[in-house]
């Protein structure tokens, strides 16, 4: 079967012989996002286990879900995660040790509730507790709902830890529908940032001799395409454009787990995006959200390869940044660092450093290592795209 062509509760478990010579595996083994996808939920839970259910949520997503699903599940249990002192909740050291220290051993399954912070600190715990779970999305705001890891806030310092996938994924499309919209911008921004990834990836191949696969890439060029066509319905909150989205986002983290790498999902935007995170971490500043950040962080790699693309050492993918930014703004997203409240110090710093946030091969890795000083003078007219010059 082409998996290219597959639904996506379709392809939740399965497995194939690829021809890049791989084995690829979908470890979520149920996907629904439909209108009754809390009924879907439960009736799954109760066929996996007959035990006790550790729900995790937030006080927001508490009254979208967690109540219902504490009445709907009578062996379940339930843990508010609350805010301190008006700060948002972190997926930090500090709220996965809360959580494993508050809830009972005799815990035997998890249900998740909510978007990315949820979701990242269940995985983490029910990993450390060797026990499966589910997650109900509640916002179409970022690609980590199928990963196998959790990007994790330790000492103050952002790093991807292994956990584990959900077995199941859930949404319920109205909810996704009536998210706040700079989640759903989030969301969006994050999965047209692929198209970078995808660039990236094949420089690699091209320059590093990395190992590629065409039918992973199609897959996630399927899902990015599907998003961008509906851009300018996302304002009007179009059912369909909103289920696109989050489509394209478990897509996009299957494709993560079926390569066993973050490589068709993530390139050099989201290096400069993770400097961000980073330096506002330190600065006990709140970052904006991640697929926001990305949407602007793949028009700032644009910039970089069009002025450096004479200088590559092979040819490149042609990705029209000007077009990202207007399908961006379409859809009603930021596209300017400056609206971000990133600082112009802080962009130079990111483009110049952000090949020390990954291992992997990008733009950054290949110009910081091999042309320092084109990256240099490169960052330099970025940075004039958006601010005045410093006298």
């Amino acid at each position: 079967m082409d998996v290219t062509k597959m639904e996506i509760s379709k392809l939740a478990g399965y497995t194939y012989n690829c021809n890049c010579k791989n084995t690829h595996s979908v470890d979520v083994k149920k996907i629904v996002i439909n209108k009754n996808a809390i009924d879907e939920t439960v009736s799954y839970i109760n066929g996996q286990t007959s035990k006790t259910v550790m729900i995790i949520c937030d006080d927001t997503t508490y009254k979208l879900a967690g109540q219902q699903f504490e009445k709907l599940l009578p062996s379940s249990q339930i843990y508010i995660i609350h805010e301190r002192n008006h700060v948002h909740i972190a997926p930090n050291e500090s709220y996965v040790g809360e959580v494993l220290i508050k809830i009972p051993k005799n815990v035997d399954f998890f249900l998740a509730v909510g978007s990315g912070v949820i979701n990242d600190i269940t995985r983490q715990v029910s990993y450390m507790m060797d026990k499966p779970y589910v997650v109900f999305g509640t916002a179409p705001s970022m690609d980590g709902y199928a990963s196998s890891t959790s990007s994790l806030i330790i000492n103050n310092v952002k790093e991807s830890i292994q956990g584990q996938c959900p077995i199941g994924i859930f949404a319920d499309s109205q909810m996704l529908q009536e998210a706040p919209y700079d989640m759903i911008t989030a969301g969006f921004g994050d999965v047209i940032g692929k198209y970078n990834a995808i660039r990236e990836w094949q420089f690699g191949r091209d320059y590093k001799n990395e190992h590629y696969c065409e039918q992973i890439v199609e897959v996630v060029m399927k899902a990015v395409k599907k998003c961008e066509s509906s851009a300018s319905l996302l304002k009007k909150r179009d059912p369909q454009a909103v289920i696109n989205i989050m489509e394209g986002l478990i897509l996009a983290g299957m494709t993560m787990g079926m390569y066993q790498n973050t490589r068709p999902a993530s390139g050099a935007e989201h290096h400069i995006v993770h400097y961000w995170d980073v330096d506002c971490i330190k600065r006990g500043v709140e970052h904006p959200l991640h697929g926001n950040s990305v949407g602007v962080g793949t028009i700032i790699i644009c910039h970089l390869y069009d002025l450096v693309k004479d200088k590559l050492p092979v040819p490149v993918m042609e990705l029209d940044g000007k077009e990202i930014s207007d399908t961006l703004a379409k859809a009603g997203c930021k596209i300017s660092p400056v609206d971000l409240q990133i600082s112009r110090d802080l962009l130079k710093r990111s483009i110049v450093n952000g090949h020390t946030m990954s291992s992997k091969f990008t733009i950054l890795t290949y110009l910081a290592n091999e042309k320092p000083e084109v990256l240099e003078i490169a960052a330099e007219q970025i940075c004039d795209l958006y601010y005045e010059k410093e006298r």
